[in-house]
Protein backbone atom coordinates (compact mmCIF):
# COMPACT_ATOMS: atom_id res chain seq x y z
CA UNK A 1 0.00 0.00 0.00
CA UNK A 2 1.59 3.35 -0.90
CA UNK A 3 1.30 6.52 1.23
CA UNK A 4 -1.39 7.89 -0.47
CA UNK A 5 -3.56 5.14 0.09
CA UNK A 6 -2.48 4.62 3.31
CA UNK A 7 -3.23 7.86 4.37
CA UNK A 8 -7.17 7.73 2.66
CA UNK A 9 -7.47 4.17 4.45
CA UNK A 10 -6.57 6.02 7.82
CA UNK A 11 -8.99 8.48 7.15
CA UNK A 12 -11.78 6.66 6.17
CA UNK A 13 -10.82 4.45 9.35
CA UNK A 14 -11.02 7.36 11.78
CA UNK A 15 -13.95 9.22 10.57
CA UNK A 16 -15.92 5.64 11.09
CA UNK A 17 -14.86 5.04 14.69
CA UNK A 18 -16.98 7.68 16.30
CA UNK A 19 -20.07 6.87 14.44
CA UNK A 20 -19.91 3.22 15.69
CA UNK A 21 -19.09 4.78 19.46
CA UNK A 22 -22.12 6.92 19.16
CA UNK A 23 -24.19 4.00 18.19
CA UNK A 24 -23.40 1.15 20.94
CA UNK A 25 -23.52 4.44 23.50
CA UNK A 26 -27.30 4.86 22.27
CA UNK A 27 -28.41 1.51 21.55
CA UNK A 28 -29.13 2.24 18.12
CA UNK A 29 -26.91 -0.14 16.18
CA UNK A 30 -29.13 -1.92 13.79
CA UNK A 31 -29.86 -5.68 14.05
CA UNK A 32 -30.89 -7.93 11.48
CA UNK A 33 -34.29 -9.09 12.00
CA UNK A 34 -33.93 -13.41 12.76
CA UNK A 35 -37.69 -13.26 11.00
CA UNK A 36 -35.81 -11.60 8.30
CA UNK A 37 -32.34 -13.39 7.75
CA UNK A 38 -32.58 -17.67 8.41
CA UNK A 39 -31.87 -19.56 5.96
CA UNK A 40 -34.03 -22.67 5.09
CA UNK A 41 -34.13 -24.62 7.86
CA UNK A 42 -31.76 -27.76 7.52
CA UNK A 43 -31.51 -31.21 8.69
CA UNK A 44 -35.19 -32.34 8.86
CA UNK A 45 -36.28 -35.22 6.40
CA UNK A 46 -38.45 -32.96 4.40
CA UNK A 47 -36.59 -29.42 4.73
CA UNK A 48 -36.52 -29.13 1.02
CA UNK A 49 -39.79 -29.87 0.81
CA UNK A 50 -41.55 -27.34 3.09
CA UNK A 51 -40.82 -23.88 3.10
CA UNK A 52 -39.27 -21.54 6.04
CA UNK A 53 -41.27 -18.81 5.73
CA UNK A 54 -43.16 -16.58 8.73
CA UNK A 55 -46.55 -17.50 9.93
CA UNK A 56 -48.69 -16.43 12.72
CA UNK A 57 -51.05 -18.05 14.96
CA UNK A 58 -54.85 -16.90 16.26
CA UNK A 59 -52.69 -15.09 19.91
CA UNK A 60 -50.29 -13.30 17.31
CA UNK A 61 -47.76 -15.39 18.19
CA UNK A 62 -45.33 -16.02 15.39
CA UNK A 63 -42.72 -18.75 14.05
CA UNK A 64 -41.25 -20.23 11.57
CA UNK A 65 -42.94 -23.15 9.60
CA UNK A 66 -40.79 -25.55 8.95
CA UNK A 67 -38.01 -25.19 11.53
CA UNK A 68 -40.30 -24.48 14.51
CA UNK A 69 -43.90 -25.79 13.66
CA UNK A 70 -42.68 -29.31 11.63
CA UNK A 71 -39.19 -30.23 12.45
CA UNK A 72 -38.57 -32.99 14.53
CA UNK A 73 -42.33 -33.17 15.66
CA UNK A 74 -45.43 -35.54 14.75
CA UNK A 75 -48.33 -32.75 13.63
CA UNK A 76 -51.25 -32.92 11.86
CA UNK A 77 -51.60 -30.00 9.43
CA UNK A 78 -55.09 -29.31 8.38
CA UNK A 79 -56.83 -26.43 5.59
CA UNK A 80 -59.70 -24.13 5.90
CA UNK A 81 -60.85 -20.23 5.88
CA UNK A 82 -63.35 -18.86 8.07
CA UNK A 83 -66.22 -18.36 4.80
CA UNK A 84 -64.41 -21.83 3.61
CA UNK A 85 -65.83 -23.21 6.53
CA UNK A 86 -69.62 -22.19 6.09
CA UNK A 87 -69.17 -24.15 2.38
CA UNK A 88 -67.10 -27.30 3.91
CA UNK A 89 -66.81 -27.60 7.54
CA UNK A 90 -63.64 -29.53 8.80
CA UNK A 91 -63.02 -28.31 12.11
CA UNK A 92 -66.40 -29.90 13.78
CA UNK A 93 -64.48 -33.42 13.02
CA UNK A 94 -61.01 -32.77 13.89
CA UNK A 95 -62.25 -30.84 17.31
CA UNK A 96 -63.12 -34.60 17.65
CA UNK A 97 -59.66 -36.11 16.75
CA UNK A 98 -58.65 -34.02 19.19
CA UNK A 99 -60.61 -35.09 22.31
CA UNK A 100 -58.98 -38.47 21.06
CA UNK A 101 -55.35 -37.18 21.17
CA UNK A 102 -55.96 -36.32 24.70
CA UNK A 103 -52.90 -34.48 26.87
CA UNK A 104 -50.60 -35.45 23.93
CA UNK A 105 -51.75 -32.61 21.78
CA UNK A 106 -49.28 -29.82 22.65
CA UNK A 107 -46.70 -32.27 24.31
CA UNK A 108 -45.85 -34.92 21.77
CA UNK A 109 -48.49 -34.00 19.28
CA UNK A 110 -49.28 -31.26 17.26
CA UNK A 111 -52.20 -30.06 15.31
CA UNK A 112 -52.08 -26.76 13.15
CA UNK A 113 -54.83 -25.69 10.26
CA UNK A 114 -53.48 -22.96 7.47
CA UNK A 115 -55.90 -20.64 6.10
CA UNK A 116 -56.57 -20.90 2.32
CA UNK A 117 -57.74 -16.77 2.53
CA UNK A 118 -54.89 -14.97 4.05
CA UNK A 119 -55.61 -11.32 2.47
CA UNK A 120 -58.97 -12.09 4.65
CA UNK A 121 -58.26 -14.15 7.87
CA UNK A 122 -55.97 -12.75 10.13
CA UNK A 123 -55.38 -13.77 13.43
CA UNK A 124 -58.10 -11.61 15.26
CA UNK A 125 -60.73 -13.75 12.65
CA UNK A 126 -58.94 -16.86 13.43
CA UNK A 127 -59.22 -16.68 17.30
CA UNK A 128 -62.92 -16.28 16.60
CA UNK A 129 -63.34 -19.11 14.62
CA UNK A 130 -61.10 -21.67 16.94
CA UNK A 131 -62.86 -20.14 19.96
CA UNK A 132 -66.52 -21.04 18.30
CA UNK A 133 -64.91 -24.52 17.82
CA UNK A 134 -63.69 -25.22 21.20
CA UNK A 135 -60.11 -26.30 19.25
CA UNK A 136 -57.27 -25.83 21.39
CA UNK A 137 -54.48 -26.18 18.74
CA UNK A 138 -52.99 -23.31 16.61
CA UNK A 139 -54.43 -21.52 13.17
CA UNK A 140 -51.97 -20.24 11.17
CA UNK A 141 -51.93 -17.12 8.67
CA UNK A 142 -49.58 -14.84 7.16
CA UNK A 143 -48.86 -12.59 4.56
CA UNK A 144 -50.01 -14.41 1.14
CA UNK A 145 -46.94 -15.12 -0.72
CA UNK A 146 -45.79 -17.40 2.92
CA UNK A 147 -49.04 -18.72 3.02
CA UNK A 148 -49.25 -19.62 -0.65
CA UNK A 149 -46.19 -21.11 -0.39
CA UNK A 150 -47.22 -23.55 2.55
CA UNK A 151 -49.97 -24.50 0.63
CA UNK A 152 -48.34 -25.22 -2.20
CA UNK A 153 -46.41 -27.66 -0.30
CA UNK A 154 -49.21 -29.39 0.98
CA UNK A 155 -50.55 -29.89 -2.88
CA UNK A 156 -53.44 -27.42 -1.60
CA UNK A 157 -55.05 -25.50 -4.41
CA UNK A 158 -58.45 -22.99 -3.88
CA UNK A 159 -59.85 -22.39 -0.48
CA UNK A 160 -60.78 -25.92 0.20
CA UNK A 161 -59.11 -28.43 0.94
CA UNK A 162 -60.55 -31.74 2.10
CA UNK A 163 -57.56 -33.55 3.69
CA UNK A 164 -55.42 -33.27 6.42
CA UNK A 165 -52.04 -34.23 6.29
CA UNK A 166 -50.11 -36.32 9.88
CA UNK A 167 -46.47 -36.55 9.07
CA UNK A 168 -43.66 -37.17 11.46
CA UNK A 169 -40.58 -35.15 10.58
CA UNK A 170 -38.49 -37.24 13.15
CA UNK A 171 -38.85 -40.56 10.42
CA UNK A 172 -40.06 -38.05 7.35
CA UNK A 173 -42.61 -40.33 7.01
CA UNK A 174 -46.39 -38.64 5.89
CA UNK A 175 -49.76 -39.84 5.05
CA UNK A 176 -52.94 -38.05 4.09
CA UNK A 177 -56.75 -38.42 5.09
CA UNK A 178 -59.94 -37.04 4.16
CA UNK A 179 -60.82 -34.61 6.93
CA UNK A 180 -64.11 -36.11 6.98
CA UNK A 181 -62.73 -39.66 7.92
CA UNK A 182 -64.13 -41.18 11.28
CA UNK A 183 -61.96 -39.41 13.58
CA UNK A 184 -60.77 -42.97 14.83
CA UNK A 185 -59.07 -43.16 11.31
CA UNK A 186 -57.35 -40.07 11.93
CA UNK A 187 -56.36 -40.82 15.01
CA UNK A 188 -54.94 -44.31 14.29
CA UNK A 189 -52.49 -42.93 11.63
CA UNK A 190 -50.97 -40.92 14.26
CA UNK A 191 -50.88 -44.24 16.48
CA UNK A 192 -49.36 -46.03 13.52
CA UNK A 193 -46.44 -42.65 12.82
CA UNK A 194 -45.75 -42.57 16.73
CA UNK A 195 -41.93 -43.83 17.79
CA UNK A 196 -41.35 -45.67 21.43
CA UNK A 197 -44.12 -46.08 23.29
CA UNK A 198 -47.08 -44.44 21.92
CA UNK A 199 -46.35 -46.14 18.95
CA UNK A 200 -49.15 -48.81 17.87
CA UNK A 201 -49.78 -50.34 14.63
CA UNK A 202 -53.77 -50.38 15.81
CA UNK A 203 -55.93 -48.62 17.89
CA UNK A 204 -57.06 -51.69 20.14
CA UNK A 205 -58.77 -49.87 22.64
CA UNK A 206 -61.42 -48.29 20.20
CA UNK A 207 -64.04 -48.68 23.01
CA UNK A 208 -62.42 -46.72 25.25
CA UNK A 209 -61.92 -44.12 22.52
CA UNK A 210 -65.24 -43.53 21.23
CA UNK A 211 -65.88 -43.44 25.01
CA UNK A 212 -63.74 -40.69 25.55
CA UNK A 213 -65.59 -38.48 22.51
CA UNK A 214 -68.87 -39.68 23.99
CA UNK A 215 -67.75 -37.99 27.27
CA UNK A 216 -66.36 -34.70 26.08
CA UNK A 217 -69.34 -33.89 23.91
CA UNK A 218 -71.53 -34.66 26.71
CA UNK A 219 -69.76 -31.99 28.79
CA UNK A 220 -69.56 -29.48 26.61
CA UNK A 221 -73.33 -29.88 25.71
CA UNK A 222 -74.01 -29.55 29.47
CA UNK A 223 -71.76 -26.14 29.67
CA UNK A 224 -73.53 -24.97 26.63
CA UNK A 225 -76.86 -25.37 28.41
CA UNK A 226 -76.05 -24.24 32.04
CA UNK A 227 -74.52 -21.23 30.23
CA UNK A 228 -77.44 -20.39 28.14
CA UNK A 229 -80.05 -20.77 31.29
CA UNK A 230 -78.02 -18.43 32.78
Amino acid sequence: MNNKNRRAFLASAAAAVPVAAAALATGTESKPSPFKTCPRAVGGPNAARFPQVVVEDQHKRKAWFYEELLHDKLALVSFTSVHGERDFPVLENLVKVQALLKERLGKDVFMYTVTTEPYRDGPNALKKLAEAHQARWRFLTGDVQSIREVLTSFNVRGRLSGLVWIGNEQTGRWIKRPTQQPPMAIAEVVARLSVGKNHKPFLVDRHSAEVGISKHYRRDSQAATTSSEG
